[in-house]
């Protein structure tokens, strides 16, 4: 058995794959193992896969399946996995040398079933601007001390896979792996494993580095992004039902039936979107129609303290859904003035 298994799904990402597959073989004082897993690749990933198998035959191994999503690949990676602990990184990211080490470290000093780490979040190509987050929460020992204190718990990135290590153990012992939806596997996955979680270890310094890229699946159109996201916020109001704790946690579910209403309008808007402006506003209408955004998005005030988000809301819960879908356009266009004007003045101090 290995102290720990990194877990990797892989599929189109030649172009950041070797430094992510590095940043795991730096691992520094650690008995761990990488798996692989490549999900039927287009490009040449799988061969830089199966190249750093032959160099390093004892602790990476490699499985190759035709694409069919990140959550089967994870789930395939967890079949074969031998560590005592997991770890999910993503193809595309990076990260510390110490990271296995340190968190293993306290995983078993804790002995704990999930332990939370500090991550920085960077934009590809200008690692100088970056982002620190760090976990500020005590740790938890009882199943009651989690969900008493779930509410700061959830403001910091609960659905993010590559922030945390798991036991493998409390993984089979609740038979929790991740589902086939395409999008939001990870929230999905982590929901269940909040359901009965006692023991949870906070590690307040950063290890991983979060990088986002333009054409990543949150930046492109998806005809069926809203059921995926729908689906996740009926999961979490399933979770906090089993806890007896809806009322409780009112705010966080209408901040969960909110946001599958504010990805879709930024869907929708975007410009590879088929809809007619008529269609658009129909579709809007027939979400906001659904029992459960009326309930909680529709029928309730939301205290959101950004400016943006908080107007688009009340055009949403007067009906003005053609000003909300124009505000969203608005919003787009400024962001993306902005982004090319940024490029342009990269350019220009590297020339």
């Amino acid at each position: 058995m290995f102290d720990v298994s990194i877990i990797m799904p892989v599929y189109n990402v030649s172009a950041h794959l070797p430094r992510a597959i590095q940043s795991a073989l730096n691992q520094t004082k650690m008995d761990f193992e990488l798996i692989l897993i490549n999900d039927g690749s287009t490009d040449n990933s799988g061969d830089i896969c199966d190249q750093f198998a032959e160099e390093e035959p004892l602790l990476i191994q490699v499985i190759h399946q035709k694409n069919q999503g990140s959550g089967k690949a994870r789930n395939a990676g967890l079949r074969i996995a031998r560590g005592k602990y997991i770890y999910f990184a993503d193809p595309d990211d990076y990260f510390k040398p110490t990271l296995l080490a340190e968190n293993y470290r306290l995983a078993e000093k804790r002995d704990a079933e999930v332990v939370v780490f500090g991550y920085t979040k960077e934009v590809e190509g200008n690692p100088r601007e970056r982002e620190t987050f760090l976990p500020r929460q005590p740790h938890f020992y009882t199943q009651k001390g989690f969900r008493d204190h779930f509410r700061n718990f959830y403001h910091f990135t609960p659905y993010a896979l590559w922030n945390k290590l798991y036991k493998r153990a409390y993984l089979k012992q609740h038979k929790i792996r991740f589902d086939d939806q395409k999008l939001g596997q990870d929230a999905l996955f982590n929901l269940k494993v909040y359901k009965e979680i006692s023991n949870v270890a906070f590690n307040r310094n950063t290890y991983y580095h979060y990088v986002t890229h333009s054409g990543s699946a949150v930046n492109r159109y998806r005809e069926d992004r809203f059921v995926m996201e729908l689906n996740i916020a009926l999961q979490f109001k399933n979770l906090v039902e089993h806890w007896g704790r809806e009322k409780e946690f009112n705010d966080l579910l209408k901040q969960e039936f909110w946001h599958p209403v504010y990805l879709e309008l930024a869907n929708i808007t975007h410009p590879d979107c088929p809809m007619t402006e008529e269609e658009k506003v129909e579709w809007i209408k027939a979400i906001c129609e659904e029992e459960h955004i009326r309930a909680y998005v529709v029928k309730q005030d939301l205290k959101d303290p950004n400016p943006f988000r908080y107007l688009l809301h009340q055009r949403i819960q007067r009906e003005r859904y053609l000003l909300a879908i124009k505000l969203m356009e608005k919003r787009n266009a400024s962001a993306n003035n902005y982004t090319k004007t940024f490029q342009k003045l990269k350019q220009f101090f590297k020339s």
